[in-house]
C-alpha cells in the first residue's frame, strides 16, 4: 500500500507500509490511500480514563467496558492516550489483554494517590506522613509510565486546599524520575499549580490558576498542561454557576483562555484531554472548545495531535521507521478544526480501518 500524506499547511509526503511501519516508497503499489485528503499522525487524548463508566462520575466499569472504549477511540482516530489513573487497575488490565493494533498506544497511571479527606471518598490510595517515596515507587511499578497525584481538594467551608507540601511534591518527582516515570497532578486550587511547577511535576491537569511565570518555567523544561476545559465547565454546572465553587472555577477557566497560546509559545505542551466530560473517542470536542476559547487553529491541531507525540518523546510525524498510523480528513484541519471530529479514513499500524 502506498499512502499520500498531505499535512495541514501544505507539505505532502509519500510513504509505503512495511511490517506496520512507514517506509520509503519503491516500485509499484497495489493500492494508494490518501489522495485528495489531509493527514495527521493521529489524535491524542492527554487525560483519558478508560475505566470510567460514561455519564456516571467515579463509577468503574469492567475490563470489557474499557476494551470497548479503547476500540471506539481508535476508530475515531485516537492513536495515543494518556490515562491519568483511577481507583483500580482496570485500564492496565485492558492494555494487557487487548492487541496493540486494536487500540491506541496508551501510557497510564495506576491507582491515584491522595490523602485522607483529600479526594472522592474511597477512591484511590491515601499517602500518610513520610510515605511519599514508598507509595510513588509502588505506583510506578504497577503503572505504564505515570503516577497521578491529587494535589488539592475542597473541604467544606474552606474550599480547595493543598493535599501535599511542595517538598512532598518534589519527593514524588524525584522518585518517579529515578524510575523512568512521569508525575501528573490534579489541581484546581489557586496556589497548587505554582507549587507543582516549582517541584518539577511533569504534567499539570486542569491547572486553572497557572500564572505567567509558571508557564515560562514549565515551558523551559518542556512540561505538559492538560486544561480539560469541558470537564471544568461540567463541574461548574454541577456546582451552580453562582455558587462559590462555580465562580472560582469560572475565574479559572477564564485564566486558562488567557494563557493558552502564551503557554505554547513558552514551550509548554498544551494537550487536549477529555477527563470525565466526554469519552476519549470525542477528544476532538475538547480541541474545538480550546478553539472557542481563543486558541489559534494551528495550535489547536497541535494540542490534539502532534504536541502529544513530541511531549512523550515519540518520532516526528510520519518518519520512516515510525508506526504506520494516520488519520485523514476531507479538509485541512488548520483551516477548519471542526473537521477533526469527522475523519474519513484511519490507518493503524499499516492497516486501513475505515
Amino acid at each position: 500500500m502506498r499512502v499520500v500524506l498531505r499535512l495541514p499547511g501544505g507539505e505532502t509526503l509519500v510513504r509505503a507500509v512495511v511490517d506496520g511501519r512507514w517506509a520509503d516508497p519503491s516500485g509499484s503499489a497495489d493500492s494508494t490511500v490518501g489522495e485528495g485528503l489531509w493527514a495527521i499522525p493521529g489524535l491524542v487524548d492527554g487525560h483519558a480514563h478508560f475505566a470510567a463508566v460514561e455519564g456516571a462520575d467515579w463509577v468503574t466499569d469492567d475490563v470489557s467496558g474499557a476494551i470497548r472504549r479503547a476500540g471506539e477511540a481508535l476508530a475515531a482516530g485516537v492513536m495515543l492516550a494518556l490515562d491519568k489513573g483511577w481507583a483500580d487497575l482496570t485500564a492496565l488490565e485492558m492494555m494487557n489483554v487487548m492487541p496493540l493494533e486494536e487500540r491506541p498506544d496508551i501510557e497510564a497511571a495506576g491507582v491515584i494517590l491522595g490523602v485522607e479527606g483529600g479526594y472522592w471518598p474511597n477512591f484511590g490510595r491515601e499517602v500518610g506522613p513520610g510515605e511519599m517515596d514508598r507509595m510513588v515507587a509502588e505506583a510506578v511499578a504497577e503503572s505504564k509510565g505515570w503516577v497521578k497525584l491529587v494535589g488539592d481538594w475542597p473541604r467544606r467551608g474552606v474550599g480547595p486546599v493543598p493535599n501535599f507540601t511542595e517538598t512532598e511534591l518534589g519527593e514524588a518527582v524525584s522518585v518517579a524520575n529515578s524510575l523512568g516515570a512521569r508525575v501528573a497532578i490534579h489541581t484546581m486550587a489557586r496556589e497548587v499549580p505554582s507549587m507543582a511547577v516549582r517541584a518539577g511535576v511533569h504534567s499539570i491537569e486542569h491547572g486553572l490558576f497557572l500564572t505567567d511565570d509558571d508557564v515560562i518555567e514549565l515551558g523551559a523544561r518542556g512540561g505538559m498542561w492538560v486544561p480539560t476545559v469541558l470537564r471544568m465547565e461540567a463541574v461548574i454546572r454541577q456546582l451552580g454557576a453562582d455558587s462559590t465553587g462555580g465562580r472560582l472555577l469560572r475565574e479559572g477557566v477564564d485564566n486558562v483562555a488567557r494563557l493558552l497560546d502564551t503557554a505554547v509559545e513558552a514551550g509548554v505542551f498544551v494537550l487536549a484531554g477529555t477527563d470525565l466530560a466526554v469519552g476519549t473517542r470525542a477528544v476532538a470536542a475538547e480541541a474545538i472548545r480550546l478553539l472557542e476559547l481563543g486558541m489559534s487553529p494551528p495550535l489547536v491541531v497541535g494540542a490534539v495531535s502532534t504536541a502529544g507525540y513530541r511531549a512523550t518523546g515519540r518520532p516526528g510525524a510520519f518518519e520512516v521507521g515510525a508506526p504506520a498510523d494516520a488519520v485523514f480528513y476531507t479538509e485541512d484541519p488548520i483551516t477548519d478544526p471542526h473537521v477533526l471530529a469527522h475523519p474519513s479514513h484511519v490507518i493503524r499500524l499499516g492497516r486501513l480501518l475505515r
